[in-house]
């Protein structure tokens, strides 16, 4: 009961407003006539972080113009978009995702002056790991353009959420070897079951290059072979976009889904999930970006934040369709999703 009751504080649910950015612009070059400049670096269209990003600078009436790049999912785009940025410079460049953010901006170890951004203040969302990855430079070190905002709980805090739902030893996942996040996501659950008991099995793909959407029905049907207790999404954009054929093979196979990311329960089919709030994401960031663009702040002495509370997500429709319905005590934080 202890784990559970440390749950419950650890998600209870007070949602506030992102991050402490100036409340008004002070800055007399931004004006309706004069708007500050940002190119947004996006991989699928705007999402409800973007829509939180904008929103945040229009509650402060901070004048700005933002000229979106969608590369629809194509990475390879990325050097003809930051060959127009380098035509009409920004004031400030925003990315989304890992892929986007690392091709984007480089490694911390590794940037290349000629192929990343390096000469612009560039603050991102939706990077899971950025020190695992290398988007962010490590403890001694400095990235000068860079912050963002992160949007995954704990990994710790994950694993207590499904286990308020129902006990779990085994937690299977789909993930995209080709996705640098979605590889040190595995590698720290599988370090995290050591301390927390619990044996994670996983079904890979795209060892050989592009990963199979039609490979994820059989690979879950490996891993209830296999005895798992849950499915799990963690930040993987391929398994993302194929939401819906793995929580699919899931009801196939009586498992329930779990996802970090809020997505997937809001408007996929995922049974619940311990989530940050997209709009609050972007809100976050815009606080950074408006710090930088009002006050002059420099990137790399603005930290790289995640938010200090999150949502615990129930799907109804998928509860009742596995017959696998929450504990009572459950509802008294979580939000249903109908």
């Amino acid at each position: 009961m202890n784990r559970f009751y440390a749950c419950i504080l650890l998600v209870f649910l007070t949602i506030i407003g992102a991050g402490n950015g100036p409340a008004h612009a002070s800055d007399h070059r931004a004006s309706p006539d004069h708007p500050f400049h940002i190119a947004m670096v996006l991989w699928r269209g705007e999402t409800q972080v973007e829509e939180g990003f904008r929103a945040y600078f229009a509650s402060r009436n901070i004048p700005v113009d933002i000229q979106v790049y969608n590369i629809n999912r194509d990475i390879s785009a990325i050097p003809d978009v930051i060959a127009q940025i380098r035509k009409n410079p920004p004031d400030l460049v925003y990315t989304w995702g890992t892929g986007v953010t690392m091709a984007v901006a480089g490694r911390y170890d590794a940037v290349d002056p000629v192929q990343n951004i390096t000469e612009l203040p560039v603050v991102f969302v939706m990077v899971s790991a950025p020190w695992k990855t290398g988007i962010a430079a490590p403890p001694g070190q400095m990235r000068t353009n860079i912050t963002g905002a992160s949007h995954i709980a704990p990994l710790a805090a994950q694993i207590n959420a499904i286990r308020a739902y129902r006990p779990m030893k085994r937690l299977g996942v789909v993930y995209n070897v080709q996705e640098s996040n979605s590889v040190s996501n595995i590698a720290d659950l599988r370090a995290l079951g050591t301390e927390m008991s619990f044996e994670v099995l996983a079904e890979p793909l795209g060892e050989n290059g592009t990963p199979d959407p039609d490979r994820i029905a059989g690979a879950v049907a490996d891993l209830a072979k296999k005895g798992a207790d849950f499915l799990y999404i963690g930040p993987d954009n391929f398994i993302g976009t194929y939401r819906d054929n793995l929580t699919d093979a899931g009801f196939a196979n009586g498992l329930g889904t779990f996802s970090a990311t809020e997505l997937e329960v809001r408007e996929g089919h995922a049974l619940f999930g311990l989530v940050s709030h997209y709009e609050l994401v972007g809100r976050l960031a815009a606080s950074k970006a408006a710090d930088i663009l009002i006050n002059g702040a420099k990137p790399g002495d603005l930290p790289i934040e995640t938010l200090n509370r999150f949502s615990y997500l129930i799907r109804l429709s998928a509860a009742k369709q596995l017959q696998l319905y929450p504990p009572l005590p459950l509802l008294d934080y979580a939000e249903i999703v109908k």
